[in-house]
């Protein structure tokens, strides 16, 4: 898939996270909603990068975070 075919994938998918959020109510359910989200990506690093590769991509996006607020 090249990278413009990607980045449409993406926006595709983004939108369906996007009516999500909207569906909350207030931030006790957005929170909810994060929280069950971040849980099924774990599961689908797990699943596709194995454990190893999953605490990898958590280690990765906290450090980005860690730089971004220097």
């Amino acid at each position: 898939m090249d990278k413009e075919n990607v980045k449409r994938r993406m926006a595709e998918l983004m939108d369906i996270i996007d009516r999500s959020i909207q569906m909350t109510d207030d931030t006790s359910e957005l929170l909810m909603l994060a929280c069950a989200m971040l849980q099924r990506t774990d599961e689908i690093f797990i699943s596709t990068l194995n454990e190893k590769g999953a605490l990898k991509m958590f280690e990765d996006l906290v450090n980005d975070k860690k730089n971004r607020l220097k």
